[in-house]
């Protein structure tokens, strides 16, 4: 990760500064046993002391006096410590300034250096405690493995229970239930091999086949260079699986849960695989919307969608891991049901965490009024300084009937820097 993509806007109670310099250093507290005619000493470190964070900040231009004495007044209020945004560490939440020295030279004409030093008046958070967005989107897909492993061996459980004991039952309608959503989408799939077995007598290897048929849906599409329209697409495949669960996705369903010890009936099991379809198809959906949040994190790809894209994206995903988990509270008891709701609750958090992570790491965005006549591409070079940026400036501004015939005066949408 390059400083480019990490580094974080310095600020000690919500002031907001400059940096020209960082360092820190922290003491251990030691005890030294000496013993006579012994050379040597024993060290017994007793702990760590405060960690310092001694910052040089930097005022410029020609209204540097104005924000200087805004913030040397922050920083003499009497009010204890305050939360210093280191650009490295992230959060200081206690944070006790010792000293400061204010510095004008001849040279540094409208400018003038603040060196500060800072003690944190309490253990916080470890260095590198807070986890980069590219982070947050890995262990999206660790959950909803989780998921698919615990529902599996609920229905497994449930179907074998009724097989054991109606050996002989047709179970037709529980055989079109299970084969349904794999006929109508495996031919909009390929490369996918399915085990071909017989899915009343193996419900677990049916379970495996429906999430291989899912991971083909995402194998579809690159989520790379077309991200809102890949999910698009690939929502409209999805969509396909709705018809198997839409039963008991309400949470509304009539039929009794499922119980410990006793044999389920035919339309309990039903309940279950239309439960099970409603639980693979959000951990896709999810997982999808994971694939997205991951290229948007890369360094390499580029920022690629505007805030309210992410937020569309991560809350489809939400909702539809709402519906799957009051599926299985309606079919499974508590007992059974936590198993396969937890890991789905933990991936709507990581969704939340990832995108919030991917827009904050982003400028805020903001309305920019041109100051010359031009199309897109002169604007960005004239905002920026990068003329590449101009895609960017379209894609913020979706509703611009000439792009290549803007005026000074018209105001759009653009980020910060």
């Amino acid at each position: 990760m390059a400083w480019s993509e990490t580094l974080l806007n310095c600020s000690f109670r919500g002031i907001v500064f400059d940096v020209q310099r960082a360092q820190d250093n922290a003491d251990r507290a030691t005890a030294e046993h000496t013993y006579p005619y012994v050379d040597g000493a024993d060290i017994e470190d007793t702990g760590r002391g405060p960690r310092v964070f001694n910052i040089d900040a930097i005022f410029y231009g020609s209204d540097y006096e104005q924000r200087l004495q805004k913030f040397l007044q922050a920083l003499d209020q009497v009010a204890g410590s305050g939360e210093l945004i280191h650009p490295i560490y992230g959060s200081i939440p206690k944070a006790q300034l010792r000293r400061r020295t204010v510095s004008h030279d001849a040279e540094g004409v409208d400018q003038c250096t603040v060196s500060m030093e800072f003690a944190e008046s309490t253990p916080s958070n470890p260095f590198f405690d807070r986890q980069l967005a590219s982070q947050k989107v890995d262990v999206i897909s660790q959950h909803g493995d989780l998921a698919l492993t615990g529902i599996a061996a609920a229905i497994g459980n449930a179907i074998d229970s009724l097989r054991n004991a109606s050996p002989l039952a047709q179970l037709n309608t529980l055989r079109q239930q299970l084969t349904g959503p794999i006929l109508s989408t495996f031919s909009q799939v390929q490369g996918v091999l399915l085990s071909g077995l017989d899915v009343l007598n193996f419900p677990r290897a049916w379970a495996n086949d429906l999430s291989s048929i899912v991971d083909g849906v995402l194998n579809l599409y690159d989520f790379n260079d077309k991200l809102m329209s890949d999910w698009a697409q690939a929502g409209k495949v999805f969509q396909l699986f709705d018809a198997f669960s839409t039963s008991s996705s309400s949470g509304s369903s009539s039929v009794a849960q499922i119980r410990p010890g006793v044999t389920p009936t035919e339309a309990q099991a039903v309940a279950a695989a239309q439960a099970h379809v409603a639980v693979s198809t959000a951990v896709g959906v999810a997982n999808a919307a994971g694939l997205i949040l991951a290229a948007e994190a890369d360094p390499a790809h580029g920022a690629t969608l505007s805030p309210p894209d992410v937020e569309t994206i991560t809350d489809a995903a939400r909702t539809r891991l709402a519906s799957a988990i009051a599926a299985i509270r309606a079919i499974y008891p508590l007992e059974t049901a936590r198993a396969i709701t937890d890991p789905l609750k933990d991936q709507a958090l990581a969704l939340q965490d990832a995108a919030k992570a991917i827009i904050e790491a982003r400028p805020p965005l903001v309305q920019k009024t041109l100051a010359a006549p031009g199309n897109l591409r002169l604007q960005a070079h004239l905002l920026y300084g990068d003329h590449t940026r101009a895609t960017e400036l379209a894609r913020l501004n979706p509703s611009l009937r000439l792009p290549n015939n803007l005026q000074q005066g018209d105001v759009i949408n653009a980020f910060t820097s």
